[in-house]
């Protein structure tokens, strides 16, 4: 009499870098008959788990750092000429499924799809040992690349009245005159900080001192000091508008720190007006802020949901040490959610000008061991104990974006270090990765910047949030290459 063998389970090796993700698909696969075997947070560990444990399947994240699934797909696809690789991610499968199908996977599954999908997915893949099955792809809605659309010109601007003539040349109605073109002059600028366009009042001089610059100017200049010749802050606009200055209606392009701009002159009686539309261009980054938006708020929606859904298979028997884990990664991912829509809320704030600072007598230590709280892999050194002046909630935001800016995009080991810097107090945050490439270093700091072929992604507002707020606190944010390698970004605020 004999016994049929009972058949091996297929061992299963997940790859990706949000650990609470991992223990969802480790959850489901496990439910689902496959043996988890092991685990990897970057393509590189993913090769040496690959290496060791000689799996059935891999799992296989897109975006992630170190190095990323497309560059790890090739050496897994070498140790395993027989498994099946099925890539994970957030990316339109437009966009990467022809990339990961070139260099090695069977699958392409969107991590958005609810886990009972990807698990029935797997099983589909996995059904037919040795025979690589056509690519396919799950809860996919296709995106197309945004493209700004071309610069539109804007309709003709509200301007100031002209200065009104003197009806009447008495002394005594002088000052009632200067009082109601003053009056004047202050309800249309507050109209004008409204537009959705860039507003310059220049003084109708050689020097064009900038009187007034409405907020979508200033962000477009990257200045905003009453007073300063134009030529300061942006030289090829004084040129251009020196040159067109007796011209009627004048319209040409230029290149600001914010990026590329229309720009219009107008002539009042008491100075000039420069209007700045930069439309076409804004257009443009918001459908690109909207789409990698978009990629970043998916995968925490995507893990929140995976858990609502694992509780509802299995949350009546499951051990407590196993909900405390699923309810741990609810409140990190709740953590992320509200950062992204923290970091937007505040670039619409820089924006429109109505960002609002609290200042106080900060005590540096329980912010920071705040911010921290929860990362085992940060080192915190305070060798400066003075307080700052500083709002509490802004820094707190500031640090968390350059932590995790660090996670994101380097390596540990990580250190926070506090350190005096004459009558300031310098806040560092410290990686070892592979450091900001050098042609990337002037763009850091900008509004939805990105370094050009990055895998791991973002808003693009991280760094842009911490300068703007660092320098509405008195303070500055600087970058500086590791001496070891990696990046320190550096937070200086003025002691109390």
């Amino acid at each position: 009499m004999s016994a049929l063998a009972t058949p091996r389970p297929q061992r299963v090796v997940i790859i990706d870098d949000t650990a609470d993700l991992r223990d969802l698909l480790r959850i489901a696969l496990t439910r689902g008959g496959f043996d988890v075997v092991g685990e990897a947070g970057d393509g590189s560990s993913g090769i040496e788990v690959v290496r060791h444990h000689r799996p059935d399947v891999v799992l296989l994240d897109l975006a992630m750092p170190v190095m990323d699934g497309i560059e790890a797909l090739p050496s897994i696809r070498r140790l395993c000429p027989a498994a099946k690789i099925v890539v994970l991610s957030g990316f339109g499968a437009q966009q990467m499924s022809a990339r990961a199908v070139a260099a090695g996977a069977d699958g392409y599954v969107q991590k958005g799809a609810p886990l009972t999908t990807i698990l029935d997915y797997v099983r589909g893949v996995t059904s037919t040992p040795g025979e690589r099955k056509p690519l396919r792809s799950l809860a996919v809605v296709p995106v197309a690349d945004p493209v700004a659309d071309p610069p539109a010109t804007p309709a003709r601007p509200v301007e100031p009245a002209a200065e009104p003539p003197a009806q009447a040349p008495a002394a005594q109605t002088a000052g009632a005159e200067t009082a109601e073109r003053d009056a004047a002059r202050a309800s249309t600028r507050e109209a004008l900080d409204l537009a959705p366009y860039g507003v310059l009042e220049l003084a109708d001089e050689p020097l064009f001192r900038i009187v007034h610059a409405n907020p979508v100017a200033v962000r477009l200049l990257g200045i905003d000091r009453t007073g300063t010749p134009l030529a300061v802050a942006a030289p090829d606009l004084a040129a251009l508008v020196s040159f067109h200055r007796l011209d009627t209606d004048a319209s040409f392009e230029t290149e600001l720190e914010g990026g590329r701009v229309k720009a219009t002159l107008r002539r009042t009686g008491w100075s000039v007006l420069v209007y700045l539309d930069s439309t076409g261009e804004d257009v443009g980054r918001l459908r690109r802020a909207i789409a990698t938006t978009a990629h970043e708020v998916r995968g925490p929606v995507a893990v929140l949901c995976g858990i609502a859904e694992t509780l509802a298979w299995d949350g009546d028997t499951m051990a407590y040490d196993q909900t405390r884990r699923l309810m741990d990664s609810v409140a990190r991912q709740a953590r992320i959610l509200d950062r992204i829509t923290a970091d937007l809320l505040t670039a619409a704030q820089i924006q429109r000008g109505t960002l609002r600072i609290d200042h106080q007598v900060v005590d540096l230590r329980p912010v920071i061991l705040g911010v921290v709280e929860g990362r085992g892999d940060v080192e915190v050194v305070i060798d400066d104990p003075r307080p700052v002046r500083a709002d509490p909630l802004r820094l707190e935001q500031m640090l968390t974006n350059l932590l995790s800016n660090a996670h994101k995009y380097g390596a540990a080991p990580f250190r926070v270090h506090v350190r005096p810097e004459g009558a300031h107090v310098a806040i560092d945050v410290v990686d070892h990765g592979p450091g900001v490439p050098s042609e990337f270093r002037e763009h850091l700091f900008r509004e939805f910047a990105r370094a050009h072929g990055a895998v791991a992604t973002g808003t693009g507002l991280g760094l842009y949030v911490v300068r703007t707020l660092a320098r509405a606190q008195n303070g500055d944010v600087v970058h500086t290459p590791g001496p070891d390698g990696g990046s320190v970004f550096s937070i200086t605020l003025l002691a109390t």
